[in-house]
């Protein structure tokens, strides 16, 4: 049976959350539940790219559990947020190296097009979480000269 972790993260392995993701996230807050019970340890490595036709976030989340994902659209960003648990059983386990992180996990990332949020697609395999959104037409077209009349 999976576990929580029980210990405190160091400073060394607890990541502070730039000021620009903390604004977002205390915006997020209230309207979907992102209130953070203990710290986040791990932000994952975010691989982005575009097609014509759509754009897709690739996420490193090895070790999760798909049910403990969740995936949120918030304007022209999107946000990851998931929980990696132990899974040791043995309580008298004596280390010799730990290096994996356990814990809060959280990623935002800035849409840099508009998108169908609609239509989005989300897929987990092998520790990577796969967002597919489809990119829709902007609504406002580049600078556009506006021919100024005169009132008589």
């Amino acid at each position: 049976m999976a576990k929580s972790s029980k210990k405190t993260p160091s400073p060394l392995k607890t990541f502070e959350i730039n000021s620009l993701t903390r604004l977002l996230s205390d915006g997020l807050k209230n309207a979907y539940g992102l209130i953070h019970t203990e710290p986040i340890v791990h932000i994952p490595n975010v691989d982005m790219y575009s097609t014509q036709n759509e754009l897709v976030v690739e996420v490193e989340m090895p070790g999760v559990r798909k049910d403990d994902i969740e995936v949120f659209i918030h304007k022209n960003a999107l946000t990851v947020k998931a929980a990696k648990f132990e899974c040791f059983e043995e309580e008298k386990i004596n280390y010799v190296c730990m290096e994996r992180a356990f814990g809060r996990i959280f990623k935002t990332v800035d849409l840099p097009f508009p998108v169908d949020t609609a239509r989005m697609k989300a897929s987990y395999k092998d520790g990577v979480l796969t967002i597919s959104v489809p990119r829709i037409e902007e609504k406002r077209t580049g600078a556009k000269r506006i021919q100024i009349t005169s009132e008589e």
